[in-house]
């Protein structure tokens, strides 16, 4: 079933244009960009310890030994630790590479072990240490707070986009259940197949009655491997659908699709039911009344 607005698309080639006339390019909002609440916050509960780090590179002697020494002297190594990490861009209560696992949670245990603490005062040195100290410290640890939030963006994407779709999906549902209408919005589902047995995962499912309506949802700032996907097997699973009276919708976002117009209108050509967020806002809710 292809649904109306998607019909009046007549060729794949009009449906790539409407899509990237109306792509959200992203969706983090510019005052979300960079937290610099968050990273001032941390900076001053961090700060305190930079003393120490700066001390010890005023110090004559193995860089190695001092550290070792001063943390198995100092009563919290494990904040001290934890601090060395961070200034060397690793965050969490972890720290593992091929040679390493630690959990500095066991340093804040009473009895520490000069083996731990030596173990670590290697990886910290080996990993680099020596030379941030010789930084000034707090510009340092601006920077790569600053630099972590790229990673923490490209966590939030996906996330925030489902949560958009999901806004928009609950709207929609209820102004149609408000005209009499009785559709029902579930989340991870599964459409079973006519042998019972294998089935179509989808991150949102819409109900009316024995009529099903799976969705997927990604969002690309980037490249991704989602249309290649939909050439290869979408075919068979849009008939397998069908079989169950069942349909499968695309919703789909952002300015990845600037480098994937080609990969996009390959997609539309197996695959006749996809929208981008401002699609789903502006034809969605009547798509499904004329069901």
């Amino acid at each position: 079933m292809i649904l109306k607005s998607q019909s009046q698309l007549k060729t794949s080639e009009d449906f790539r244009d409407v899509f990237l006339d109306s792509v959200t390019p992203g969706v983090i909002p510019r005052s979300e960009f960079i937290h610099w609440k968050k990273i001032s916050e941390k900076r001053e509960l961090y700060k305190k310890y930079f003393e120490f780090f700066r001390l010890l590179s005023s110090e004559e002697g193995n860089l190695e030994e001092k550290l070792r020494d001063a943390l198995l002297a100092d009563d919290t190594p494990y904040k001290l630790v934890k601090t060395a990490f961070e200034l060397l861009g690793h965050t969490g209560k972890t720290f593992a590479s091929l040679e390493d696992f630690v959990d500095f949670r066991a340093l804040t245990d009473q009895d520490i072990s000069e083996d731990n603490i030596s173990h670590v005062s290697s990886i910290l040195i080996q990993l680099g240490l020596g030379d941030v100290i010789k930084t000034d410290l707090e510009d340092y640890f601006l920077g790569i707070q600053v630099g972590l939030e790229t990673h923490r963006r490209k966590n939030v994407g996906g996330k925030a986009f489902v949560s958009m779709v999901r806004e928009e999906l609950e709207r929609i549902v209820k102004n149609l259940n408000l005209k009499g209408h009785d559709w029902a919005l579930q989340e991870e589902q599964r459409i079973y197949y006519k042998d019972g047995d294998t089935s179509k995962k989808v991150d949102f499912l819409l109900e009316k009655g024995s009529k099903k309506i799976g969705v997927e949802v990604n969002f690309y700032t980037a490249t991704g491997s989602k249309p290649t996907e939909i050439k290869r097997s979408y075919g068979q699973v849009n008939r397998d659908l069908e079989d169950v009276n069942a349909s499968l919708i695309w919703i789909t976002d952002g300015c990845g699709y600037f480098s994937m117009k080609r990969s996009l209108k390959e997609a539309r050509d197996i695959h006749k039911n996809i929208y981008n967020l401002r699609m789903v806002v502006s034809s969605l809710e009547n798509d499904l009344e004329l069901i």
